[in-house]
């Protein structure tokens, strides 16, 4: 318990602080204009890569609605925060958050990438959805502008996701 304190404890510093100068900080840039997503550091690079796949992969399952997936990339200790629905902290209640969203909504999502920053063994993607992307809610298309953020933390079986959370805004990619 202790440990997995410890960890959530480093990413709330990471997120709160003003300056990572302890980190190998390495911002890119990939909203719409085309910028480079990944860094030239070869290792940063990397890392950037292998935290990109795991989105990747969590952006293929929910446009499939596989819940046993998305629940599969998160991390045991993880959390997930949506808009209007209570913390997700425990592996079941993901389940049942996507479970239940998966028998309403139907996705066609595709993520622009704004950032995916690295600060030691932990990487920050923030995504929206393009704009006029639609989620099929009760077999009517909705206009889907979210924006989300995935903090991911290196493990013992690879990249995991510790955060996921989304918020809705009309204005996408900008920032």
């Amino acid at each position: 318990m202790k440990e997995k304190n410890m960890i959530r404890a480093k990413f709330l510093t990471l997120a709160m602080a003003s300056t990572f100068t302890a980190f190998a900080l390495t911002p890119v840039s990939a909203a719409e204009s085309g910028a480079a997503l990944f860094s030239i550091d070869p290792k940063t690079k990397s890392m950037q890569q292998e935290a990109y796949s795991v989105v990747n992969q969590y952006e293929q399952a929910l446009n499939e609605g596989n819940t046993k997936k998305i629940v599969s990339l998160f991390a045991d200790d993880s959390v997930a925060e949506w808009n209007n629905k209570p913390t997700y902290t425990t592996a079941q209640q993901k389940t049942e958050g996507y479970d239940a969203l998966f028998k309403i909504a139907k996705f066609k999502t595709v993520f622009a990438y704004d950032a995916v920053n690295v600060y030691g063994d932990a990487v920050v993607i923030r995504t929206h959805h393009h704009k006029g992307a639609t989620v099929m809610e009760n077999g009517q298309p909705v206009t889907d502008l979210n924006r989300e953020v995935f903090v991911l933390h290196k493990t013992s079986q690879g990249w995991k996701i510790v955060l996921y959370t989304f918020n809705t805004d009309p204005i996408q990619g900008e920032g």
